[in-house]
């Protein structure tokens, strides 16, 4: 059984990839067959270099991926077939994080697929079908937009609504959220402030949020490694460069393939690292922030920017970075972790949290009595050399679930949606079914009121494909136990530590904002330009292959391919929405 919490900020926004998934939506509405045919063409380019970077992976409900080849070849197209004609089939691009989790690379097994599928059929009269996206979130949204642009039935998916909105290609919710048959939706996100992110200045509602402010990238250190050279918790950054270095010479996982401190490739190429460690370098933290004429400036040329690239490559040249960090995908990564070479993350919090378990059986000496877990929760925060904590808490988000304008069964959709806000119901699609997957904690006389679950384990692989209620709210809910009878430090960190602000920074003057991306492409003729000319000299600094002597240089740069529009859309959206 695979048992994430969230969209991760710093998903990539690729314009041109959108664009041509609106140049469809446009044809579609207007008719316009030679529209239709060039978005059509561009989409099958794109779609040619999407399957090589992804293994060609088939774009079918998840159930496809789960074993026989039978069932490999439905597709959503053939749903609507096979269904009784009384129920509703609905397609669902699941990209919620529901998969980021060990073990779920390939999705559920066909057999838990269908059961679970038929279990919703009877609660809620809609026959589910699921989409898989790829692990890599580049992947995974290049699928999505070649799946828009290309008409098949995607009836719903999550993303940034800024994205689709302005183009008639969602649809508004306010019908249903504002509706009572619908309270359990509004009500697990109301007290978190989650709806000021998915709802538009004229207060349309465009999607069911699936963030909320957090603080989810904080610094975690193997415990047991801590003890090997002799040193507690770091709550500095010169604390945790001792313990990096100690580490590096004393190899622990052995044959030199120990990884000090472990992250990974972000939709914005510096984002995990930035989000961690940003705050101890730049004092307002990991966002945009106020010059002293008003002007929003982005965080990559605030003082102390450079001085963080500094650091980064040091760690670099000196090993502590693995040297494909920028390169390696989610899946490695969590690889990496779980068979315990990693002795620090920089990076988001469930890459540890909700595979310690895994970790903890590849660590048998692991003494449990000594160690909750592997990997130490540091409550007391990080602090840099600017004397100021280190991580940067995330913003409130546009990021939700959508529902297609061309979805012909949108009430169907709210309907899934809403059975799934109900615990046990976020609980079965979570874990499996009942009483087969979970039940209630047998050593709790009042497991059912304090919602303690356990696992059962042996069943067919279930990787919660149907999840559609993911996210905090829901999450902190029930108190879940592990094997070894520890509560599970996913579930702890989500109850206890999800919200520690008092150890982070805020992200400079962004906190409250949600960024207009289809205004931020119309209004700054060279934004995909400057993020990918920004991403690509940053890499280059942090591995040696540009000096930073040229820094200075490198702002200039951008300032000539057109900085100054940037600072003055995103002043102008700051100053719209103050």
């Amino acid at each position: 059984m695979c048992m994430e919490g969230r969209i991760e900020t710093g998903e990539p926004f690729n314009p041109e990839s959108v664009w041509i998934v609106k140049l469809f939506w446009a044809a579609e509405l207007e008719g316009n067959m030679k529209k239709r045919i060039t978005a059509l063409t561009m989409a099958c380019v794109m779609c040619a270099s999407l399957l090589a970077g992804c293994g060609g992976k088939s774009e079918q409900p998840s159930s496809a991926s789960a074993g026989s080849s039978a069932q490999g070849e439905t597709t959503a197209k053939t749903t609507e077939a096979e269904a009784p004609k009384e129920a509703p089939v609905i397609v669902i691009y699941n990209n919620s994080g529901a998969f980021n989790v060990a073990g779920a690379e390939a999705g559920s097994e066909a057999a838990a697929y269908e059961k679970m599928q038929n279990y919703i059929l009877e609660q809620t009269g809609v026959k589910v079908e699921i989409i898989m996206p790829p692990s890599d979130s580049g992947a995974a949204k290049e699928k999505l937009n070649l799946l828009l642009a290309g008409g098949d039935q995607i009836d719903a998916w999550w993303g940034n609504w800024h994205d689709y909105a302005p183009s008639g290609m969602i649809l508004p919710l306010n019908t249903y959220i504002e509706n009572d048959e619908y309270k359990a939706i509004k009500d697990a996100w109301e007290p978190w402030g989650s709806w000021i992110g998915t709802t538009d200045t004229d207060g349309t509602i465009w999607s069911v949020p699936r963030n909320t402010s957090t603080t989810p990238y904080p610094i975690f250190v193997r415990q047991d490694w801590l003890d090997l050279v002799g040193m507690e918790q770091p709550s500095t950054l010169d604390e945790l460069n001792e313990y990096l270095y100690k580490i590096k010479e004393l190899d622990p996982y052995g044959n030199g393939e120990t990884i000090p401190l472990g992250t990974q490739k972000g939709g914005e190429v510096m984002a995990y690292l930035e989000y961690s460690l940003l705050g101890g370098f730049v004092d307002t933290g990991n966002g945009s922030w106020l010059d002293e004429d008003g002007k929003v400036k982005p965080v990559w040329i605030a003082d102390g920017y450079k001085d963080f690239l500094a650091q980064l490559n040091t760690w670099y040249k000196d090993g502590i970075l693995h040297k494909e960090c920028f390169s390696m995908d989610k899946d490695t990564f969590i690889q990496s972790i779980t068979k315990g070479a990693v002795g620090a993350t920089a990076a988001w919090y469930s890459r540890i949290t909700l595979n310690d378990g895994t970790l903890t059986k590849n660590l048998p000496d692991l003494d449990l009595e000594k160690y909750d877990y592997a990997f130490g929760i540091n409550e007391k925060g990080i602090t840099g050399p600017n004397g100021k904590f280190v991580q940067t808490r995330t913003n409130v988000s546009p990021e939700g679930l959508m529902i297609s304008s061309k979805c012909k069964n949108p009430d169907a959709v709210m309907k899934f949606v809403e059975w799934s806000y109900h615990w046990e119901n976020y609980q079965t699609a979570a874990m499996g079914i009942k009483d087969e997957y979970w039940k209630y904690d047998p050593n709790d006389p009042d497991a059912e009121k304090n919602r303690s679950v356990v696992a059962i384990e042996g069943g067919p692989k279930y990787c919660r494909d149907f999840l559609v209620s993911l996210g905090t709210p829901m999450e902190i809910q029930s108190t879940e136990y592990d094997e070894w009878g520890r509560q599970t430090m996913h579930n702890l960190w989500l109850q206890e530590h999800l919200n520690d602000f008092d150890v982070t920074h805020e992200p400079g003057c962004e906190y409250g904002i949600t960024w207009q991306n289809d205004k931020l492409t119309e209004n700054i003729p060279a934004y995909t330009d400057i993020r990918t000319y920004r991403d690509e000299e940053l890499v280059k600094f942090v591995n040696g292959n540009r000096s930073l002597d040229t820094w200075d240089d490198f702002v200039q740069e951008l300032y000539g391919m057109g900085l100054e529009d940037w600072i003055t859309e995103y002043t102008r959206q700051y100053n719209e929405s103050k």
